[in-house]
């Protein structure tokens, strides 16, 4: 296929899979549909798991809201199947920075069926940084925006990238 309408290759499993888990499981059986496999609630689900894992895991956990009154919410996301997922399969989910401003971070969650050694499904996302008593957009805290420029110089050092919807992304003032 070619033109707009292509859809850009994905990188491999193993490339995705050098990116630290976010979060792992086994598909349970209360995520199948009746077509037989994974449901779309089953993807999202631990799409969303994954991420609340990524971000405690660069420090926008629930110490951070209790000490800086500030948290994160989604502005936007964007849920892309590329292979079936089937109950009991086993599944990981990984993190991939693309971009950030000083409010806002533009990511993907990716999560990769171990049992296929396949890219099953995605989660891009725009999250913003938000003060809590005031329910404003408000800058990261310096030690999380250092964090994110790390991660972010990392991820863009990959040589790879993955495709994306083509609509998000950060709006520059």
């Amino acid at each position: 296929m070619s033109g707009a309408g292509a859809r850009r290759a994905l990188p491999r499993a193993d490339q995705v899979t050098a990116l630290p888990v976010a979060r792992a499981t086994t598909a349970p059986p209360d995520w199948e549909d009746h077509n037989g496999h994974v449901n779309v609630t089953g993807h999202y689900l631990f799409h969303m798991q994954a991420c609340h894992d990524a971000f405690a895991d660069l420090g926008i956990d629930q110490d951070y809201v209790h000490r800086h009154g500030q948290s994160a919410f989604s502005v936007e996301h964007h849920v892309s199947f590329f292979d079936e997922v089937l109950v009991g399969h086993e599944l990981s989910a990984h993190l991939l920075v693309l971009d950030r401003s000083d409010k806002l971070l533009h990511a993907v969650s990716v999560m990769v069926d171990r049992t296929t050694d396949r890219i099953a499904s995605s989660v891009e996302f725009v999250e913003a940084h938000v003060d809590l008593a005031t329910r404003r957009t408000c800058p990261f805290q310096p030690d999380i925006a250092k964090r994110l420029d790390e991660v972010l110089e990392a991820h863009r050092a990959l040589g790879w990238t993955f495709p994306l919807n083509g609509s998000m992304g950060l709006r520059r003032d």
